[in-house]
């Protein structure tokens, strides 16, 4: 492949050497190829090759100041000094003293010589910005015990050079967050400690500095560079969350930073971070109440001299005058919602200040910038259930109750407060602008997943969905404390935007959107009487606005509003019956209205409001002859004419939950009466199917479609209905084991035919879905059932469902399962076995040696070959493994030594697995599995850990070692500690001993990591069984060896002698104690037992 390039690439990889301009120009062009778009893929992949190769190799820092010098390619400097950070992060301990002192003072010389220069730091500022991280690689090596002057070095030399001085601050604010921010991510802990408590002593020489900074600015304006007061400002932002508080609150800092950086457009922004951060600070700033206080007053006045409406006009601005609008605003409602936040009984004693403040705030929720409103939203969502929750329990104390009353009643929250009079414009206002801006509620979808199976899915949380359930939680909040004005607020903006004049122009679907959604969300929070009236208003004017809209789109806008406004509110539903029965023939309408999602709403809100109002449709109400749910068994068809078959199932699932409420006796009727039209239609099938033509009529595509509807139907209905649904399923349940047979039969003999090709076939994708329909129906029936076995409409123990529903179930199932070609096997299976598992796990035991025998084995050739086939079985199957260690572990014992180390071994393989969520279940499954087995007899455990003990000790450190599994680092330590705790505890002394334990670590990890000195190795195993009784300080300890192992070599081996005594003195003390609980186990003349004998001579 090199003989593509003009030239032998691999000279590069030879350092013996000195490197010269040529060598610096192969360089150029293979570090061009990896940023050049049309390059041949060959040349891509030498070049990619060698450039790891020479970022890798141990001598190639040597070439770093050559490269620097010669080359005129930025990307090639930039890998130049990522090579070097590579050597300084995992290599700077083993190389020679006068190497690293030459590294670091050519890096210190570099950054003086650009930095120096203002031209010259301009023209180079992303390169100097990555020489300034290089240089804090060093710094994080070598200081404070190596470089004990950096501190004072760097700020004594900004005073020359206001350039350098400018640099100077970048390089303390990169150190800063690097120990602060990032430290415990990338160094031990105890060298984020040292470096922590180095940084803060030293800390007055920089705080000198800024200082010094903004006096000479203050005293002589001009003479400071604005780009040196910006930094300077950036960089104290970035030290005030964690400086000594005397340098903010016992210095003029705070006063300088009002008075002088406010004002200045260039500065603003800055100063409001800093003060934002003093804001924010709460640990320890009590004695500083009066400075806090006069910080926030001192804000609020400069706040209240800004332009009028600005957050509102700034919509408006263009280019970098928005953006800088909309950051300052941005961090104006960071500054104040954190005073608040953090401090607010103090902010609410100055009551004047505080109202003009939140005033402020009001105006910035108005504006354009989506992330200012989350934070300001988020402050109103406090702040609302603060004023509540006090005003609550004023009413508590009064009424000497316990129990907050959150039904919205009249009493003491409509009557005035001070508090509440005093805040009630703002409220309002703040209503006014969540009503306008209010976000979309999560949707319900109803689909068919890949498996087949219908499913109802909800929205993955998104910002939106968050930042709707703030909206949602402060209207509920504001409407406890004012229901009246709520009310008025929202019927007015129902009239004003909605009806007025009925004209085209003022028509706003957006804002009709948002405004359903604010009145939806606020259900429950007024009294019920209250409510009634309300709702009733809205109704009727979205009722009357759906009348004189003129078209299907607008027509169904309204409609779904009025969908969804009903469906939040089922307890004015439930309280009147004539309404409630109106909206469902409603809803029967719409179910046969074309427009597109109409339909959908229609049969979801039918389901919501079966589910919150199912009562009152099998109770006999005022005025009716029959039971609701009988009298719509006659329009069902005509109901679902129009339907598609998905929305169907969500028809019969809403009646299904009606049943579920019906007295015991009645539920078997009604689900048969129910199901006569499907069961109709099934026994027509099942007329045809056994005609002499049974073959070809099971190979119709529309008949395969019906009998998936049937199945789904059913299933729907069990999973509403429940364990009163075995009639129903026994009427079916033959008939379809023998469609499934039918089924797998011909997917088999057509797969052995024509191969795996024959899936993708219509035919055969219909007949998949009809056996996972059959086997996701079971699934559910026994899902519930199990559940309600001992509910008096079931009338059928755990055992008896058993008895009747399974046998007939797992001899097909099984072995299809094992027969069928690995592309043919429904996963489905799997899931089914797992719901036995876990609800039948008395009778499935003793079927798991079978189960093991027809399906794990099969399985495991078929997902053990890579990490992506098969995904969905991959799931499941761990899925029916962590069902069966749950509920079925004795049976695992019971298996054969070969099954019993195949179950271990996929244990194993999945802890190496690189996909997450396959890795995180191995390791939960793994885990639970040692605690149960160490739980029980020692002679379950002894045998099983003789075999397996080492192989899960190696494997358990193996993936928590590597880099690929940082995600399941927890679960991985735990089960560490758990192995050694077992040890360290005694439970294995008849296995293996400690010793034998820590001698095998020792040679395992001195063998995995010869990076490590032995010393370092030493320190880990001791400490791993010093610490394991306190699994907190176990886990810091295993985190602090990860971080060790980036790094090569040590500092001197005396560094780390104390910690290695101390980790010794501390295994013994430990070993002695234990052993000294037991009578005689010490020898009489034991030095131990002497010196604690030799305190006992008084008694």
């Amino acid at each position: 492949m090199a003989s593509n390039l003009p030239f032998d690439v691999y000279a590069l990889l030879n350092f013996n050497d000195a490197w010269d301009a040529s060598k610096v120009q192969m360089l150029d062009h293979l570090v061009a190829l990896m940023y050049t778009n049309d390059v041949p893929q060959a040349q891509r992949v030498v070049a990619h090759e060698v450039l790891t190769q020479v970022k890798n190799h141990p001598d190639s820092w040597r070439a770093v100041d050559t490269i620097l010098a010669t080359s005129q390619s930025a990307d090639t400097k930039f890998f130049a000094l990522n090579v070097l950070a590579n050597v300084i992060s995992t290599r700077w301990l083993v190389l020679p003293e006068q190497h690293r002192t030459g590294i670091k003072n050519y890096v210190v010389q570099l950054v003086i010589k650009i930095s120096a220069d203002e031209q010259f730091a301009t023209t180079q500022k992303h390169f100097l910005t990555k020489l300034n991280e290089t240089l804090i690689h060093i710094v994080k090596q070598e200081w404070p015990h190596s470089w004990e002057n950096f501190i004072s070095d760097i700020c004594g030399s900004s005073k020359s050079n206001q350039s350098l001085c400018e640099n100077n601050l970048r390089i303390l604010k990169l150190l800063s967050e690097e120990v602060f921010s990032f430290g415990s991510d990338y160094m031990v802990s105890s060298k984020v400690s040292r470096l922590k408590d180095s940084l803060t002593s030293q800390f007055a020489t920089i705080y000198e500095l800024c200082d010094f900074i903004f006096k000479t600015h203050v005293q002589s304006p001009g003479a400071v560079k604005p780009s040196l007061l910006s930094t300077a400002l950036g960089t104290l932002a970035n030290f005030l969350e964690w400086i000594p508080l005397g340098y903010i609150f016992e210095t003029d800092l705070i006063q300088t930073l009002l008075v002088h950086f406010w004002d200045p457009l260039e500065y603003r922004i800055e100063c409001a971070r800093c003060l934002n951060e003093i804001a924010c600070l709460h640990e320890g700033v009590q004695q500083y109440q009066p400075q806090l206080v006069r910080c926030f007053q001192g804000v609020v006045e400069k706040i209240q001299q800004l332009p009028e409406n600005t957050p509102q006009a700034s919509a408006v601005f263009q280019g970098p005058e928005r953006t800088f609008w909309e950051v300052f605003h941005n961090q104006v409602a960071l500054l104040l919602t954190a005073f608040l936040k953090h401090n607010m009984a103090a902010m609410e004693a100055q009551q004047d200040y505080m109202v003009r403040g939140i005033t402020y705030l009001v105006k910035i929720s108005m504006g354009p910038n989506e992330e200012t409103f989350k934070i300001c939203v988020e402050f109103w969502q406090t702040f609302s259930a603060r004023i509540f929750l006090e005003l609550q329990q004023k009413k508590v104390e009064k009424q000497g109750g316990l129990l907050l009353d959150l039904g919205g009643g009249p009493s003491d929250i409509q009557k005035s407060s001070a508090k509440r009079k005093r805040y009630q414009p703002i409220i309002t206002e703040v209503c006014h602008v969540l009503i306008s801006k209010m976000a979309k509620p999560p949707e319900v979808t109803i689909k068919e997943n890949e498996e087949g199976h219908i499913v109802r899915a909800e929205e993955e949380d998104t910002d939106e969905i968050a930042l709707y359930k703030m909206m949602r939680e402060a209207l509920i909040y504001l409407t406890h404390l004012n229901p009246e004005g709520m009310e008025s607020i929202m019927l007015q903006r129902l009239t004003q935007e909605c009806l007025t004049e009925g004209s085209a122009e003022r028509w706003s679907p957006t804002l009709l959107n948002r405004l359903c959604w604010a009145i939806g969300s606020i259900s429950g929070a007024m009294h019920e009487g209250d409510e009634k009236r309300f709702l009733l208003s809205v109704i009727k004017d979205l009722l009357s606005l759906c009348e004189m809209k003129r078209g299907k789109e607008n027509k169904a806008v309204v409609a779904s509003n009025i969908m969804y406004v009903v469906g939040q509110y089922p307890r004015f539903l439930r309280a009147h019956w004539r309404f409630l029965k109106t909206v469902i023939f409603k809803l029967f309408e719409f179910m046969h209205e074309s427009f597109p999602g109409v339909q959908e709403m229609a049969v979801d809100t039918f389901l919501k409001i079966s589910q919150k109002c199912k009562r009152k449709f099998v109770t006999l109400q005022a005025g009716e002859q029959h039971l609701f749910v009988e009298e719509m068994m006659s329009h069902v068809a005509q109901d679902i004419s129009e339907l598609e078959h998905l929305h169907v199932c969500t028809y019969f699932e809403a009646v299904g939950y009606m049943i579920s409420a019906a007295a015991s006796d009645d539920k078997e009727r009604l689900v048969a009466q129910l199901m006569q039209l499907f069961n109709d239609k099934w026994a027509s099938l099942l007329q045809s199917l056994s005609s002499s033509a049974s073959a070809e009529i099971l190979q119709d595509q529309q008949v395969l479609r019906d009998i998936s509807l049937i199945l789904r139907v059913n299933e729907r209905m069990v999973s509403a209905v429940g364990a009163a649904c075995h009639k129903q399923l026994a009427h079916i349940y033959y008939d379809m084991l023998k469609i499934y047979k039918a089924c797998s039969d011909f997917v088999s003999q057509s797969a052995a035919q024509q191969g795996s090709m024959v899936m993708g076939h219509a035919v055969v994708r219909l007949m998949r879905n009809v056996k996972r329909d059959a086997l996701h129906l079971v699934q559910t029936f026994i899902d519930t059932a199990a559940i309600e076995s001992t509910s008096p409409e079931v009338g059928l123990s755990t055992e008896q469902l058993a008895q009747r529903f399974l046998p007939p179930l797992l001899e097909p199932v099984l072995a299809d399962y094992r027969s069928c070609l690995p592309q043919a096997r429904d996963a489905e299976v799997l899931d089914l076995l797992a719901t036995l598992a876990t609800r039948l796990s008395e009778s499935i035991s003793q079927e798991v040696t079978k189960i093991f025998e027809m399906v794990f084995e099969c399985t495991c050739d078929m997902i053990k070959g890579d990490f992506q086939s098969y995904p969905d079985h991959r799931s499941k199957f761990y899925s029916l493994l962590k069902a069966i260690n749950e509920h079925c572990f004795k049976a695992l014992f019971f298996l054969s030594e070969a099954q019993l180390k195949l179950y271990v071994d996929s244990l194993i393989w999945a802890v190496k697995h690189e996909q997450p969520q396959v890795a995180d279940s191995g390791l939960q499954i793994l885990e639970q599995f040692i605690e149960r087995l160490l739980s029980g007899p020692p002679q379950v455990y002894g045998p099983f850990f003789q075999q397996y003990y080492f192989t899960l000790l190696q494997d358990v450190l193996c993936v928590l070692t590597d880099t690929l599994h940082k995600a399941g680092f927890k679960l991985q330590q735990q089960i560490l500690l758990q192995l050694i705790n077992a040890v360290e505890s005694g439970l294995l002394n008849e296995v293996y001993t400690k010793q034998r334990v820590m001698e095998f670590l020792f040679d395992l990890i001195g063998k995995s990591f010869p990076t490590l000195h032995r010393s370092q190795v030493e320190i880990f195993v001791l400490n791993c069984f010093n610490k394991s009784r306190q699994p907190a300080v176990f886990q810091q300890h295993i985190r602090d060896f990860l971080i060790q192992l980036r790094e090569w070599g040590s500092h001197e081996d005396a560094l780390y002698e104390d910690a290695r005594q101390d980790a010794r003195q501390k295994a013994q003390a430990a070993e002695s104690q234990w052993r000294m609980q037991v009578p005689g186990l010490v020898p009489q003349y034991d030095p131990i037992r002497i010196s604690l004998e030799a305190d006992m001579d008084d008694v």
